[in-house]
């Protein structure tokens, strides 16, 4: 894994790329000493996105066999996490978005 400051991943951005791409190198931004960002592959990318929807499933998949056996309707879903989070999401625009 290599790191760099901003300021020069930002100068060297092209050959940031090129590590990247080529030889599946992991980049680490840093901010004064701070690690702030990462560049990464395409792949890497989708590997991460692979393995957070598995662990989505997992965890319906857990809340399931702990819910003994009670079903809720997407409505009755959507209406606890808007009581929860304070929001007005609907079926319509979950789908549609």
């Amino acid at each position: 894994m290599t790191k760099l400051e901003a300021v020069e991943a930002q100068q060297r951005f092209a050959e940031v790329l090129a590590l990247v791409a080529e030889g599946q190198e992991r980049v680490v931004i840093e901010l004064d000493g701070q690690q702030v960002a990462a560049v990464i592959s395409y792949a890497d990318l989708k590997r991460l996105e692979a393995l957070e929807e598995a662990k989505d499933l997992l965890d319906f998949q857990r809340a399931v066999a702990e819910s003994d056996g009670e079903s809720y309707s997407v409505e009755e879903v959507i209406a606890h996490y808007n009581k929860l989070n304070n929001t007005d999401f609907t079926i319509e625009n979950i789908f549609n978005d």
